[in-house]
């Protein structure tokens, strides 16, 4: 008998709050954090299939055949910003954070990795999604050793949650459990992170102080080297090859924002000298039962790349791209800290 027709609004998820013990080994209920989105896209599980219509002695051009090649798997994620979720996400998009007391809740610094000393492997964790729990499921599996492939951050003018939001894409080894034989936690109570409480300077501007911000955008980009994750020995699963290592290749850090244009243009002027600013931006939301729920990214070395004048609702602007530098010296800050304040404990098992 046909089940009844599922509604997309149905779909419960969760992941990983702490690493997987292997590539292999999924996450127990135990390891798994829930919390919301709101992009009604489902995770993808993609079977990648050859044919040998190239192949040379059939006597034709046409495909007689069918190869298991390899499984991709993807989830994409868009969210209104939480201290929850991007405490979350800097420490795994990095791989290497501390946490510390703050209040009676934690502040994580998340820092770019050594490969030196941490490799260039990312943290693995388990993504569970579900629509209606077994016997009853439409959709229940676990997508096991995905990481963190990228993230944009974004702030904009305007009321609503929509003006501090995320999102992001968590690639994955192609491993899955179905069904997930997972039990999916219960929600995590978020704390919203609202743009109208941001604090942002900028190549030596005070942008809240001078009251000219419209938009920025702040992206991270770990370029996760997928091919070479499927290698001699990495793996199959159903006939298809998987892979046994997510590492990332070149890490890219973007920063633009628009501003209003101002009488003799600061952003202009650092552009044509070249000259070096630290930048820090964030957003200080809500203090609820002693913790002050914020988040805050700070680069000590950046450059202006480029100042483009352009307008927003008849308002002439400034946009602008930031690149940040590598910090010099005996023992030189990291390049950037990403930091979140929040109630959530135990995040990458720290």
């Amino acid at each position: 008998m046909p089940s009844c027709p599922a509604n997309v609004r149905e779909t419960r998820i969760a992941w990983g709050k702490v690493t997987q013990a292997d590539i292999a080994t999924p996450n127990v209920d135990a390891d798994l954090v829930s919390m919301t989105k709101v992009n009604p896209a489902l995770a993808t599980l993609a079977p990648v299939n050859e044919t040998d219509a190239q192949d040379i002695g059939k006597g034709d051009e046409f495909a007689s055949n069918t190869f298991p090649s390899n499984l991709d798997s993807r989830v994409p994620v868009e969210k209104y910003a939480s201290s929850e979720f991007l405490a979350w996400l800097f420490c795994w998009t990095t791989g290497k954070a501390t946490k510390t007391a703050a209040g009676s809740g934690f502040k994580y610094d998340a820092v770019p990795s050594d490969p030196v000393v941490e490799c260039i492997n990312l943290p693995i964790f388990t993504y569970v999604e579900q629509i209606r729990p077994e016997p009853d499921s439409v959709v229940d599996r676990a997508l096991v050793s995905c990481v963190v492939g990228d993230f944009t951050l974004t702030m904009a003018s305007g009321p609503g949650r929509a003006n501090c939001r995320v999102t992001t894409n968590w690639p994955g080894s192609g491993r899955y459990v179905l069904p997930s034989g997972l039990t999916i936690p219960a929600l995590t109570a978020e704390h919203l992170l609202n743009a109208a409480g941001a604090a942002i300077n900028i190549g030596g501007v005070d942008y809240v102080l001078a009251k000219t911000f419209v938009s920025l955008e702040f992206r991270w980009n770990n370029n996760v080297r997928l091919d070479t994750g499927i290698f001699p020995g990495s793996g199959t699963q159903n006939g298809y090859a998987v892979r046994g290592r997510m590492e990332y290749g070149n890490r890219d850090i973007s920063l633009n924002f628009v501003a209003r244009a101002q009488l003799g243009s600061v952003e202009f002027t650092n552009l044509m000298n070249q000259t070096e600013n630290p930048a820090t931006f964030g957003v200080t939301g809500a203090t609820v039962a002693g913790v002050t729920h914020s988040f805050q990214i700070t680069m000590p070395r950046t450059r202006m790349l480029s100042v483009i004048e352009g307008e927003d609702n008849g308002i002439v602007t400034v946009n602008c791209s930031v690149t940040p530098l590598k910090p010099t010296g005996v023992t030189p800050p990291p390049i950037i800290t990403m930091s979140a304040t929040t109630d959530l404990d135990g995040i990458l098992g720290l």
